[in-house]
């Protein structure tokens, strides 16, 4: 992502580049909170550790190891969601191999094709318990809906989910003070296509040693509606004609602030909020991941 002001240079360009280096270790603590109106049992704090090892790094790129541990819940309420605690405990010391480019910004995953059986079949035996503990009458609707939401696609693009988060601005290349706007997709968290927005980075300022920036992303709303219905169809429950018209105006929308170490080349803290409005139903969305343990 090398993003430039458009006018006249008026000071020198902050460029956020990655300077690691192969066999360099650093751990990073990962914070999810979700405040849910519309379902407050499912509001909760996750927090988790994240360690990060580099396996090469040449003038291409790097391989990066990314290993999410524990994921600790302060809500045991949502702790019991079937889904919620799924999804924490398949992805536990699963080893991602992530490819980044030489600007740091992550291209894809290089071991897909490793890690997908096995958190296919974690997901298996982790739905397989679950499922005991729900009547017989609801249990085939549990089985097809935990099926179609809880894959092993979703999970690879969970985790990925953090490393764009930490590694999103790499690459960018801006003037302190300076701000720029540009049309990007975005991943469907479902997976099966993207969600256009607009996206708008902003250096609020630089030293010599760190830089501050400030970032906003703005959903197109129809694809928002689409992602409604995919949702609903998915759980089992389809959304009528009908009842899409009386659907009130959804909008959401990420705001995120980030403060780049430039000595070490890494974020030293990110924190990226969604925020998502459906008539009265309010959910925000905040992931905030923090350099715990610099590169060694």
């Amino acid at each position: 992502m090398l993003l430039a002001g458009s006018g006249p240079a008026v000071a020198q360009d902050v460029t956020l580049i990655p300077k690691l280096r192969r066999g360099d270790a650093f751990q990073l603590e990962v914070v999810r909170t979700r405040d849910n109106s519309s379902r407050p049992q499912q509001s909760s704090k996750g927090r988790s550790l994240v360690d990060v090892r580099v396996i090469s790094a040449s003038p291409d790129g790097f391989v990066i190891e990314w290993v999410p541990g524990d994921t600790v819940l302060d809500n045991p309420q949502a702790a019991q969601d079937p889904l919620i605690g799924a999804a924490s405990q398949a992805l536990r010391d699963i080893k991602f191999r992530l490819n980044l480019n030489a600007d740091g910004e992550l291209t894809g995953m290089a071991n897909e094709a490793e890690v997908a059986p096995k958190l296919k079949a974690m997901v298996a035996a982790i739905v397989s318990e679950l499922s005991l503990r729900v009547p017989d009458a609801q249990r085939k609707q549990f089985l097809d809906f935990m099926g179609q939401v809880l894959t092993a696609e979703v999970l690879i693009a969970s985790a990925a989910r953090d490393a764009e988060t930490y590694f999103g601005l790499n690459g960018v290349s801006l003037p302190s003070g300076e701000a720029v706007e540009v049309d990007i997709d975005q991943p469907n968290p479902l997976g099966g296509g993207s969600l256009p927005a607009r996206f708008t980075v902003h250096m609020e300022s630089a030293t010599a040693s760190s830089a501050s920036l400030k970032t906003t992303t703005t959903y197109d709303p129809a694809s928002l509606v689409r992602l409604t219905e995919s949702l609903a169809k998915q759980a089992g429950a389809p959304i009528s004609a009908e009842q899409l018209a009386k659907l009130p105006p959804i909008e959401m929308a990420d705001d995120g602030t980030y403060l780049f170490d430039r000595d070490l080349g890494l974020m030293r803290e990110v924190i990226v909020t969604r925020r998502i409005t459906a008539g009265s139903n309010r959910r925000l969305d905040r992931w905030q991941i923090r350099l715990l343990k610099s590169p060694r």
